[in-house]
């Protein structure tokens, strides 16, 4: 029986789609039953490869998750953290995985969980990859703590970012955060730009729950993107999410060569 493989590009990595046509001629050349997002097959596939960098990734782990499909990564972009192999070694390791030489690793996810108010009002439910982030635009604001429903600490700051160990080497690195191993079940809750000398970020056991209290009005951004905002003195929940996204990866793990290829070390 054909292997049933799905592909999707950006095309903006591969502007002449030159690199996209290689891969596909491969495959194709393998016998594989090729199929692309506007194909119902694609979303049976067995798994997906993904020709983009970390943002592509992302923009496909949603839907992945939730179907349960494992993601293939060819960096054609510039970190390349989620991602498995350059492109130059695209076909190498797409020979490896084809002759079943390759390991799947099941990343974290966190989710919004609720508004808490009077009427309970409920928070459209979005889950992310990387990291949810409340403030972070519009300046200096306050904010309320909680893990595990105890007060943590309330401090003023730009914004609050509670990142997954696979978003630790995004935003949150960037705004001073620790960087986690990605297989950790663990979360880090970091404040951007604080005004409290007494707020560090702080790691935490992927099962406890945060509860973030906005004094102000806080924009709320998921993965990056702006999804509304949290009104005063409403608090949004967040947690361990029930999927996960799953990659694979042909190459040994090394996370601090990657680090320091990157001059993150």
């Amino acid at each position: 029986m054909k292997a049933n493989i799905g592909i999707a590009v950006n095309k903006s990595k591969d502007p002449g789609l030159e690199y996209t046509r290689l891969v596909c001629d491969f495959l194709e050349e393998k016998g594989v039953n090729l199929s692309c997002e506007h194909d119902a097959d694609f979303f049976n596939a067995e798994f997906w490869i993904i020709l983009g960098g970390d943002g592509t990734m992302l923009h496909y782990s949603y839907i992945a998750a939730f179907l349960k499909i494992p993601m293939f990564g060819i960096n054609l972009g510039t970190l390349g953290f989620l991602t498995d192999v350059e492109k130059q070694d695209g076909l190498d390791a797409i020979t490896k995985i084809l002759k079943g030489r390759y390991k799947k690793e099941k990343r974290l996810m966190i989710a919004t969980a609720f508004v808490a108010g009077p009427d309970k009002k409920p928070y459209d439910d979005k889950f992310a990859l990387n990291d949810i982030c409340v403030g972070t635009a519009g300046g200096l604001k306050t904010f309320s703590i909680y893990v595990n429903k105890q007060l943590l600490n309330t401090i003023r700051a730009d914004g609050i970012i509670v990142a997954t160990p696979t978003g630790s080497t995004a935003y949150n690195l960037s705004a001073g955060g620790p960087i986690l191993i990605p297989g950790a079940q663990m979360i880090v809750i970091t404040p951007v730009c604080s005004h409290s000398f007494n707020s560090r970020p702080l790691v935490i056991g992927a099962k406890d729950v945060v509860k973030i209290e906005a004094h102000q009005a806080s924009p709320v951004f998921i993965d990056g993107v702006n999804k509304g905002e949290l009104e005063p003195n409403r608090s949004l929940e967040i947690k361990k999410s029930v999927f996960y996204t799953t990659t694979i990866t042909t190459v040994q793990s090394d996370l601090y060569a990657r680090l320091r290829r990157k001059s993150l070390l």
